[in-house]
C-alpha cells in the first residue's frame, strides 16, 4: 500500500514528457516510474525492516526457546538485570547497525535521491 502511494505520486510532467518523446507504457514504467520511485521504495523497505525486527523480538519474547528475546525473559525470571540490559543493548545495536547499513546502501545505489 505504501509503495502504491509512492508510485501514484510520480510527477505527471515526467510521464507526459516520456509519452511526448514516444515512449510505450512499458518504457514509462522502466525508464520513468521505477527510477523516479526506486529511492522512496528502498526507503520504505528500510522502514519495514525496522517493523520486521520489532516483530521478531516480540515473537521471541512471547514464545521461543532461543534467541535474544528468550534470553531477556529467562534473565528476568532469574533476576539477572545485567543480562537483561545486555540483551536490550544488543537489540538496539543490531537495529541501529542494520538501519545504517541499509541507509548507506540506499545512498550508494541511488545517488540522485535526496534521502
Amino acid at each position: 500500500l505504501i509503495i502504491a502511494v509512492k508510485v501514484g505520486s510520480t510527477r505527471r510532467d515526467l510521464v507526459e514528457a516520456a509519452y511526448t518523446l514516444g515512449s510505450t507504457n512499458n518504457g514509462i514504467v522502466r525508464r520513468v516510474i521505477m527510477p523516479a520511485n526506486a529511492p522512496e521504495i528502498a526507503e520504505t523497505l528500510r522502514l519495514v525492516l525496522g517493523w520486521a525486527w520489532t516483530y521478531v523480538i516480540v515473537a521471541e519474547l512471547i514464545g521461543s526457546s532461543s534467541g535474544i528475546g528468550y534470553m531477556i525473559i529467562n534473565s528476568q525470571s532469574r533476576l539477572a538485570t545485567g543480562q537483561i540490559i545486555f540483551g536490550i543493548i544488543v537489540i538496539g545495536l543490531i537495529g541501529l547497525l542494520s538501519d545504517f547499513a541499509f541507509k548507506a546502501f540506499n545512498r550508494w545505489l541511488f545517488p540522485w535521491s535526496l534521502a
